[in-house]
C-alpha cells in the first residue's frame, strides 16, 4: 500500500474533543483520514464509504476491506481474510448485516433478509486474549437465563468451526426496541414514559439478581464469595502496575473502600454494566438485557451500585457521566430507584453508599487505563487535548469517590 486510510469511529460521549474538531453530533457517525483531509460519513453504508474514498483520494477503489477496531484503540489489527471470508459467507446465504452503534469491544450485528431478523455477536478481529471475548461463556450464560425466564434475547446457534469462521461467534434473536444510550436518546420521551421505564429497568434488575443462580447451571460462572474484596485487590494491581502519576484522591476512595468492606449478603448474577444503554426497551419497558461480556458471580448490590452512581442529574455538582440518560428532565431521583429497588428485594440497602463509590472508582480505574494507554502513545498520534480529556474525567470519578459525604452530595 502507497497509502494509509483511517476509518474510525467516534463517540462524542468518550471523545468529546474529536467530536468537536470533526463536527461529529451523534454516536456512530464516521470519520475518514487521508493525508491531511478528513470527512465525515452520518450514514456508514458501502456507497457512502466508497465515493467519500474516492473524492478524497481521486482514487477508484474496486477492493474493499472490512477493518475492526477493540475498545477504546480505536484498531487493533487488519485481517482481510478472515474478516471478508466472515461477511461473504453471510451474503452469499442471503443476508445483509449492519453494524449496532453502541458497543465498543465485542461487535454486534443485525443480520437480516426480507423476512427475518437476526443478531450475530463476535470478538473483534485480529489478535486478542480469548478470556476477555469467549462466546461460548457468553452464549451459556444467555442460554440458562432464557430458559429460566429472565429478560434476554433468545439463543439460537453457537458456531466453533474455524472452516465457517476463524472466531466463534452466535446468533441470536433480534429484540425489537430502542436503545437509550444517552440524555438526547432520553429526551423523546414524556415524563411518564420515563417513570414507567425506570419502573420496568429496576424491576428487571431485582429479578436478575433474585434468579437462584446456586441452583442453576451457572453456579460454576465464578467464585461465589468475596467479590468485593477480589474487585478491590484486581484493579488496585492493574493501576499499580500501569501508574504514571500521583492521583491522591483516588488513593483516598481506595483506602476507604478497604476500610468499609460491607458483608456479601448473597451471591447473584452480577451483569457488570447494568445501565440503560445495555438494555432494550418497548412500550416502555425491559424488553431484553444485553452485552453479557462482564457477567460473572457476585453481589448483587454492585449493579445497583452502578445504577446510582451513572444515574446523573441536572443539578448534580461536577458529574463525570455527562451523558447519562438521566441528565434529561423527568426521571425519577436516585432515592426512588433504591425505594423500587427494595421493594422488590429482601437485601439490605444500609451500606448502599459503599457500592455506590465502588463504581465510581471503578469508573476512574477505567478511565486512568485509557488515559496512560493514550500518553505512552499505544494509539499512535493523539491529539494532546483528547488525552487530557481522559485524565481529566480519572480525576472527576476520583473527585467522587473521594468523597466521604457521597450520598449527600449526589442524593
Amino acid at each position: 500500500y502507497t497509502n494509509k486510510i483511517i476509518l474510525r469511529f467516534v463517540d462524542p460521549r468518550e471523545e468529546p474533543f474529536l467530536a468537536e474538531k470533526y463536527k461529529i453530533t451523534q454516536n456512530g457517525e464516521v470519520v475518514i483520514n487521508f493525508n491531511k483531509r478528513s470527512a465525515n460519513i452520518k450514514e456508514l453504508t458501502e456507497s457512502n464509504f466508497l465515493n467519500t474514498i474516492n473524492k478524497l483520494t481521486n482514487v477508484k477503489i474496486s477492493n474493499l476491506y472490512f477493518i475492526e477496531g477493540h475498545g477504546e484503540s480505536g484498531f487493533d489489527s487488519i485481517d482481510p481474510r478472515g474478516s471478508n471470508r466472515f461477511f461473504n459467507s453471510l451474503s452469499k446465504a442471503g443476508f445483509k448485516f449492519e453494524k449496532f452503534k453502541v458497543g465498543r469491544s465485542n461487535i454486534t450485528f443485525k443480520i437480516f433478509d426480507d423476512s427475518n431478523s437476526y443478531v450475530l455477536r463476535r470478538p473483534p478481529f485480529g489478535d486478542k486474549l480469548e478470556s476477555a471475548h469467549n462466546m461460548q461463556r457468553e452464549f451459556r450464560i444467555i442460554s440458562e437465563l432464557s430458559e429460566n425466564n429472565i429478560k434476554v434475547p433468545k439463543p439460537i446457534l453457537l458456531c466453533t468451526d474455524k472452516n465457517i469462521s476463524d472466531d466463534d461467534f452466535y446468533i441470536m434473536e433480534y429484540v425489537d426496541g430502542v436503545t437509550i444510550a444517552d440524555n438526547l436518546v432520553a429526551d423523546n420521551y414524556s415524563n411518564n414514559d420515563k417513570k414507567e421505564i425506570t419502573y420496568s429497568f429496576i424491576t428487571t434488575l431485582a429479578e436478575l439478581h433474585t434468579f437462584d443462580v446456586k441452583n442453576s447451571n451457572l453456579n460454576d460462572l465464578g467464585k461465589h464469595e468475596d467479590y468485593v474484596e477480589r474487585q478491590l485487590n484486581r484493579w488496585t494491581k492493574q493501576f499499580n502496575a500501569q501508574k504514571v502519576r500521583d492521583i491522591p484522591e483516588l488513593d483516598v476512595a481506595t483506602q476507604l473502600l478497604f476500610d468499609t468492606i460491607p458483608a456479601q449478603q448473597k451471591v447473584s448474577i452480577v451483569h457488570g454494566d447494568y445501565r440503560l444503554d445495555n438494555v432494550r426497551i418497548n412500550n416502555n419497558s425491559v424488553v431484553a438485557i444485553v452485552d453479557w461480556e462482564l457477567c460473572t458471580l457476585g453481589d448483587p448490590l454492585a449493579d445497583l451500585g452502578t445504577v446510582i452512581a451513572s444515574w446523573s442529574n441536572k443539578n448534580e455538582t461536577d458529574t463525570p457521566f455527562i451523558y447519562s440518560p438521566s441528565l434529561s428532565d423527568g426521571f425519577p431521583s436516585r432515592q426512588e430507584i433504591i425505594d423500587i429497588y427494595e421493594s422488590k428485594s429482601n437485601l439490605s440497602l444500609d451500606d448502599i453508599e459503599f457500592y455506590i463509590r465502588l463504581s465510581f472508582w471503578k469508573h476512574a480505574m477505567i478511565m486512568e487505563g485509557v488515559y496512560v494507554r493514550y500518553s505512552l502513545g499505544y494509539y499512535g498520534n493523539v491529539d494532546k487535548k483528547d488525552v487530557d480529556a481522559f485524565g481529566q474525567s480519572t480525576l472527576s470519578f476520583a473527585k467522587k469517590a473521594s468523597n466521604k459525604n457521597l450520598l449527600k452530595e449526589i442524593f
